[in-house]
């Protein structure tokens, strides 16, 4: 098991070679930059193996650290972005139907057609009624799908 002051020393490098990066690299991060900033994956294997290996072995954590070091030497330009990559090495593809449970926690890459979108629909996860009789407010907590109202109030209202 890894300690915490190597996860920590590890996350501090990775911080630093993302930031030697984006200083090599300031004409193409300040072309892409905005809430989404485009960085192609070959560039960052070329310029240093150690991010690459690490954006591969643990892409969760190092596209965020990734993302502090973006803010941090860029912090007039970008604000809250996010870091996508492009032109991802062909070890990284898999087809939609070869997806397994082996793949959780990994950076792959997956093809496909979208064929409908829809709007996003919010979820209603507290609803406040008012009594009729008495003007009291009840909060009944919508936990599934269905529904929920009061069945009856302190009132003893229907």
């Amino acid at each position: 098991m890894e300690k915490q002051g190597d996860k920590k020393k590890k996350r501090e490098d990775v911080v630093q070679e993302a930031k030697n990066f984006f200083d090599d690299y300031k004409k193409e991060i300040r072309q892409s930059a905005g809430k989404v900033a485009k960085i192609n994956f070959q560039a960052i294997s070329e310029f240093s193996p150690m991010l690459a290996e690490a954006i591969i072995e643990a892409p969760e954590d190092t596209i965020q650290a990734m993302q502090e070091a973006l803010e941090e030497s860029f912090p007039n330009l970008v604000e809250n972005s996010r870091i996508r990559l492009d032109n991802l090495p062909k070890t990284a593809f898999v087809k939609i139907r070869e997806v397994r449970a082996n793949h959780l926690d990994q950076l792959i890459w997956v093809e496909g057609i979208v064929r409908q979108a829809s709007d996003v629909r919010p979820q209603v996860v507290n609803a406040r009624f008012e009594c009729p009789n008495c003007g009291a407010i009840l909060s009944v907590l919508q936990i599934d799908k269905k529904f929920h109202e009061p069945s009856k109030c302190s009132c003893m209202w229907k």
